[in-house]
């Protein structure tokens, strides 16, 4: 994709930052690197320096300026060397090198990542570095005799929860390459095919397809497949066990895919049925689909995010399945699988704002008959609600 950058972004988290009296963000977790700079770290060890006047600083690994250079924004580089026999230890040369930049400066509050627990990968989704204590102490000494250092994550929480135009678009992107494992999901699910075996080609078709698809450059997959009832009965869980297990004739497959490409991130579910559906599958799985879209159409500015989930949880319990339906109906997600808000559930008052972007995944789960779960990443938009990269929710 043509280099651009988020400049509504970047004013809307200046403005966050005056009101929270911030003088600059230092920043390590590749997610909000990428927030506020445009490049999505390869590892955790770049940092960007985010001042409240004047422009950021990113420090990057020497090995991944090609990377970078292609995505960021009006942003300062710093290259260290990293990797190579003649690199410095690391944390000698973010100390440095940090030091350096805050010299001089009149900073007296200083924003970091002080409680963020859960966390997106970077490209590397193998090894995360993340910041610690070790993050909190070399702060401590650069900054301390100056400066407070302020816990900065519920405001990049909260900035996050609303997405840009400019997000949106990525956030589509990743949701029309989800489609491509999607797709591969309903065209693989037959009798005698394992979870593992639907799992592998689901990654390696969005992976094969994802990759340039409308300039994406770094696409990964994460697919999880229960197969018949018993498996997928735990589908309620956040995440799928997959194995071995082949399916038989009218098993369900339910597949949990996770997707990121350049950073932001789909989730989606469907569920298969291998060889000819039941008559009571078929309902079930029309149960579900009407939940689904009447969480949708519920979604619009001014709402509450448990009037969302009461109008999913209503056609649930309107066909007597209510105890089937034990999670709750979706979750924030874009620069992470999951992010911390806005949460659908009965007891959310969290009102929706445009902006705002959800998974909406009603349930049914139990050993009887299995699981089934539909899920689409949804964006509240001025007017209602747009899902993302619409695909077919049926059975075959």
């Amino acid at each position: 994709m043509s280099k651009m950058t988020n400049e509504q972004r970047v004013q809307r988290l200046r403005r966050a930052m005056e009101t929270a009296r911030l003088d600059v963000l230092v920043l390590r977790l590749p997610e909000n690197v990428l927030l506020l700079s445009g490049f999505w770290p390869m590892i955790g060890a770049s940092i960007l320096v985010f001042p409240l006047v004047g422009k950021p600083v990113c420090l990057i690994p020497h090995c991944y300026e090609g990377e970078a250079s292609a995505s960021l924004w009006d942003v300062d580089t710093v290259y260290y060397r990293y990797g190579i026999l003649s690199a410095p230890n690391p944390g000698v040369a973010v100390y440095e090198l940090l030091s350096k930049i805050a010299k001089g400066k009149s900073w007296q509050r200083i924003g970091y990542e002080g409680s963020f627990e859960t966390v997106a990968p970077p490209w590397n989704a193998a090894e995360s570095l993340v910041p610690a204590s070790q993050t909190h102490a070399l702060l401590k000494r650069i900054f301390v005799a100056t400066a407070d250092l302020a816990d900065a994550t519920p405001l990049l929480e909260a900035e996050r929860s609303r997405k840009t135009p400019y997000e949106v678009e990525r956030l589509r992107i990743a949701s029309e390459i989800s489609n491509f494992g999607l797709k591969a999901f309903a065209e693989a699910v037959r009798v005698g095919v394992s979870g593992v075996e639907l799992v592998a080609t689901v990654e390696q078709e969005v992976m094969v397809c994802g990759t340039d698809y409308k300039g994406a450059s770094r696409v990964r997959a994460f697919a999880q497949v229960a197969v018949g009832s018993e498996e997928s009965a735990l589908g309620y869980r956040p995440n799928e066990v997959s194995t071995t297990r082949q399916l038989a004739d009218g098993d369900l497959a339910l597949l949990e895919l996770g997707v990121v490409a350049d950073g932001y991130w789909a989730d989606r579910t469907r569920v298969r049925v291998a060889g000819t559906p039941s008559n009571y599958q078929r309902e079930l799985c029309e149960i579900v689909r009407r939940a689904q879209l009447a969480g949708v159409a519920a979604m619009r500015p001014g709402v509450t995010a448990s009037e969302v989930d009461l109008a999913a949880r209503k056609v649930v319990a309107d066909a007597g399945f209510s105890k089937f339906f034990p999670h709750i109906t979706g979750h924030g997600l874009g620069f992470r699988y999951h992010e911390s808000g806005p949460i659908l559930s009965p007891e959310s008052q969290e009102v929706l704002e445009e902006g705002m972007f959800t998974s909406v995944e009603p349930g049914l789960y139990d050993k009887t008959f299995g699981g089934l779960r539909f899920e689409d990443d949804v964006l509240v938009t001025a007017s209602g609600a747009e899902a993302l990269g619409p695909f077919p929710m049926d059975l075959v």
